[in-house]
Order: structure tokens, then C-alpha cells, then sequence
């Protein structure tokens, strides 16, 4: 949300305290006034005065909405404060309140909240000219010194403006795959402090080939990218029904070869979803620490979803055959059709292990 400096009809917010986000400046427009390496705290706080989306949480039906940059969650964010951390170092304060009832929908859903996490680092960025390290913590405090009863004008959050602004910043990116959650050490920050990194999103498309070449999982560096759009032809295929079906793998013990490898034990369920997709495909697997491992592609003779696992500490299967061992193969319904223009979007959520994939 945009500043507030001229006098107009105006609401004076009464936040509650949430939680921190700790992290610190790696690069600023200018260095004098926020110089590198300057602590960072982020009060995620909520007021029920603040605009909600006019569509409520549902994670089947709102995930794809995020992906397809339809759906955020309006925030406030407060002047900026100086302060000192514990140790007396100087360090940056800055509020970014929501309203009551989104709050509540990220202290219930992980995903969520780290995706609101990923939109008020983005949020004062984009405010204060700032780019803030993603290697960030979560401080075990509600908020980092008092809150700011910050003033907003009320065209202002009936018109949701930075939201506006934070739209322009992104119109240019294509968003789909959120990007595993990462948890590092960082220097300089507490050591009973929880880290992580939020993902960033990218979209996919199949491709006209038999196998699609490339990865439908990459890891990237930032937030604008652009992503070839491929074609892919839809199999023949007779139509039948399926709806939430769900198949988990058995335990099998690993060939004698196989010493120092580990099987990968996952489930896989299909969901039926009302959107531009048509079915939701969670693939969640406890032994897998990381997306950076697995291949996706879509093979379209055998109408099928493939992962192809490179990690040599794990296989799927018993197999003479490396390339077999390192298959899964998850055949789709027939009744779901993959045409020339059809978008797979996925995303791999590391707290979950689980790896969602829209068809």
C-alpha cells in the first residue's frame, strides 16, 4: 500500500501482533540511507479493517488462482522504523498488516503463510527501493518493538493501490511452479531462529514431443522469468470416470546392489478441481529432501505423468535397469484431456515433501 501524505478521509489501524520476519538488505538503490547487510524485521500483524479478498481461502481452488497471479492477499505496510537489534546494531522496522480473517487462514495453512511471507518481503522492495535477502528467519517473538497504528485512506483500501502497484511489478511474469522451501543456516542470525526460503513461481507447458526434453521442476533466481510456452498433442483416449483416487507404493526391501540406496515411499492422489484445470495431482514423498532431484514430463502416447528421480541415494523400483529404477510413471484418467494449448502448472512443497501438479 502506498504511503499516506495527503490529507484525506482516513482509517487509523489497530494491528495485532503476529509474527517476525527477520532477514537483512543485500542491495539497496541507495546504500546511505539503507546500507547492505542491515537487519531487516518484518511485523506480520492483521487488523480487521483491512480488506480480505473478495474470494475466500479454499487451497484447491486458490492455489491455481496464485499461480495465475489472480488471487493475493491485501496488505498494509507502515513508514519505515529504526531500531537496534539485541547485540546494538541499527536495523530496519517495518509493518505489513492484513486483515484478521487472512491471518488466520496462514497460521492454519503453511503454504499460504510462506507465500504471504514471500508478499511483504516483495512488498517493501517495492516501497523502499531494498533487495532483501531471502535466507530469511523467523524470530520466536510476536513483534519487533511497538506497532504502528498507521493511518490509510479509505479510496485507498477500496481500491486496494498497492496491490496495484504490486500487480505492475509483476505483469510481465509468468507464474507457476513455487519453488521448494529451503532451510540454511545464515550467518549473523540467532540460532534458535527457524530459516527458510519462500519459493518463487514459474509457469510450464507441455511440449509437441513424445517426452518433454525439459525439466517441468527448475529452481530459479528470481521472480522474472520468461517461460517458452511448448504444445502438446492429446492422446486417444476413451473417457471414464475417476475422482480422488489415491495410491500409496509398498515398502519393498532393496536389491543387494541397492546397499546404500534408500527406496522412495510416496502416495499419490487425484483430485477433481473446478478451474481452468481439471485435475490436481499430489505426489508426497517423506524421503525426498528436494525437487532439485526429480524430472517431470508428460508422455503422451501412454498419456502419463513421468518423474525421473537423478538423486543415486534413492530409486522407485526394483530394477536391473538404472533408467527403470529411477521411473515412476503416474497415468492420468482418460477423461482428462491434454490438448495442443494445454498448461500443466506444479509446485514442491518442501514442509509437505509433496510435489502438486495441475493438469
Amino acid at each position: 500500500m502506498a504511503l499516506i501524505t495527503e490529507q484525506s478521509e482516513s482509517i487509523q489501524l489497530d494491528p495485532t501482533a503476529g509474527f517476525v520476519i527477520k532477514t537483512k538488505i543485500v542491495s539497496a538503490n541507495d546504500p546511505l540511507a539503507h546500507a547492505l547487510s542491515t537487519k531487516v524485521f518484518i511485523n506480520v500483524c492483521h487488523d480487521a479493517q483491512v480488506p480480505k479478498p473478495a474470494q475466500d481461502f479454499e487451497p484447491s481452488v486458490i492455489f491455481p488462482l496464485i499461480i495465475d497471479n489472480q488471487w493475493e492477499i491485501p496488505l498494509i505496510v507502515s513508514r519505515e522504523k529504526y531500531t537496534k537489534d539485541k547485540k546494538g546494531q541499527p536495523s530496519f522496522v517495518y509493518d505489513c498488516c492484513i486483515n484478521t480473517l487472512c491471518f488466520q487462514w496462514c497460521q492454519i495453512n503453511n503454504d499460504l503463510r510462506s507465500i504471504l511471507i514471500e508478499w511483504c518481503i516483495e512488498s517493501i522492495e517495492l516501497l523502499f527501493d531494498v533487495i532483501l535477502e531471502r535466507e530469511y528467519s523467523i524470530p520466536k517473538m510476536l513483534s519487533k518493538g511497538e506497532l504502528s497504528q498507521t493511518k490509510i485512506l479509505k479510496d485507498e483500501l477500496d481500491e486496494s493501490g498497492f496491490q496495484k502497484k504490486l500487480q505492475s511489478l509483476k505483469k510481465n511474469e509468468t507464474l507457476g511452479l513455487i519453488e521448494e522451501i529451503r532451510d540454511r543456516d545464515q550467518d549473523g542470525m540467532d540460532l534458535d531462529e527457524d530459516m527458510g526460503e519462500l519459493p518463487n513461481l514459474m509457469n510450464i507447458k507441455a511440449k509437441d514431443t513424445d517426452t518433454s526434453s525439459k525439466p517441468l521442476i527448475q529452481e530459479i533466481s528470481d521472480m522474472q522469468i520468461d517461460v517458452d510456452k511448448k504444445k502438446v498433442t492429446a492422446p486417444n483416449t476413451e473417457h471414464t470416470t475417476h475422482r480422488n483416487v489415491q495410491r500409496t507404493s509398498t515398502i519393498d526391501e532393496a536389491p543387494s546392489s541397492l546397499v546404500s540406496t534408500e527406496k522412495l515411499n510416496y502416495s499419490i492422489t487425484f483430485k477433481k478441481i473446478s478451474s481452468k484445470h481439471q485435475l490436481l495431482v499430489k505426489f508426497e514423498c517423506a524421503n525426498l529432501q528436494s525437487c532439485t532431484s526429480i524430472q517431470l514430463s508428460y508422455v503422451r502416447s501412454s498419456h502419463a505423468l513421468i518423474l525421473n528421480n537423478s538423486d543415486s541415494r534413492y530409486y522407485f523400483n526394483k530394477s536391473m535397469t538404472k533408467l527403470k529404477m529411477n521411473t515412476l510413471e503416474i497415468p492420468l484418467p482418460n477423461d482428462i484431456t491434454i490438448n495442443e494449448e494445454h498448461i500443466f502448472n506444479s509446485f514442491y512443497v518442501r514442509p509437505e515433501h509433496s510435489l502438486y501438479i495441475f493438469c
